[in-house]
């Protein structure tokens, strides 16, 4: 007995790993966390890019609004240019990370399936046996099952530790900050503050729109660069936010996904394959 389990040392640890491994794989508590950070991450998602698409709105409003001078007519929301091509680009980001999001829950949703399950225990059953039991001329279809097993065993536990992984790098390293409720509320106070200008100046449009009013906006710089100011000062700090967020998001939805994988990926193949 002694000299069988000290000559079969390697492959009873690993025999023991893959049920180890199997008994974890078969706990849904994991994979329920799992769900549930991913879907926290894609309602966050959702409730940025509601509020980039809202900014984006009350600006281009706000670059509709023009002001009548002696001969020639001036959009106010010019200024806002640069703002909207940002939020525009944002916006473009935040579907990629949508995306992502949305690509991590369906491939959970198919590492978790029981029939996914039912595979994984078929195989590492199978696998436990043929590292015992050789067959004739079963070197090629071995080492194909076995790289097909951890394959399995792989995609398993690969994907629903995205979730943990995000979570914890976004708590402990990229929230303190990167905060992404602070930032979210920030870019709705600058859509708020835009907002109320658009509401302001099409009032004092529709106050002015008797003759003399429409005779004295025409030679009054001052309510043109009133506007101006009120639009820069409402705007002022929206692209740092907008940066940030556009920062935050690329690095939690799409380069740390793909880094851990390719990372994991490396260290599973040197130690198993």
């Amino acid at each position: 007995m002694k000299t069988f389990i000290l000559n079969n040392l390697n492959k009873l640890i690993l025999v023991a790993l893959t049920f180890v491994l199997l008994v974890i794989a078969l706990s849904f508590t994991i994979d329920e966390n799992a769900k549930k950070l991913i879907d926290e991450s894609f309602k966050q998602a959702v409730i940025v890019f509601g509020s980039a698409k809202a900014l984006n709105g009350v600006i281009s409003l706000a670059q509709g609004t023009e002001i009548d001078l002696p001969f020639v007519v001036i959009a106010i929301g010019e200024i806002l240019d640069p703002i909207n091509d940002l939020v525009e680009q944002f916006s473009l980001i935040m579907l990629a990370s949508l995306i992502s999001l949305g690509i991590q829950k369906i491939l959970l949703n198919f590492v978790t399936n029981e029939i996914f399950n039912y595979i994984l225990i078929v195989l590492v059953v199978i696998l436990n046996i043929w590292l015992f039991k050789r067959f004739q001329n079963d070197e090629k279809l071995r080492d194909i099952f076995f790289k097909t097993t951890f394959i399995f065993l792989f995609l398993r536990f690969s994907i629903p530790m995205i979730g943990y992984v995000n979570d914890i790098t976004y708590n402990y390293f990229v929230k303190p900050q990167y905060n992404i409720e602070k930032l979210n509320e920030n870019i709705l106070q600058v859509k708020e503050d835009v907002s109320k200008i658009n509401k302001e100046t099409i009032q004092q449009k529709q106050e002015e729109s008797t003759f003399f009013g429409k005779i004295a906006e025409k030679f009054d710089m001052s309510f043109y660069e009133k506007k101006v100011n009120e639009y820069k000062k409402a705007v002022d700090n929206s692209s740092e936010y907008l940066i940030d967020l556009i920062i935050v998001f690329i690095f939690q939805t799409i380069l740390l996904p793909i880094v851990f994988l390719y990372f994991l990926y490396v260290m599973f193949r040197k130690i198993v394959l």
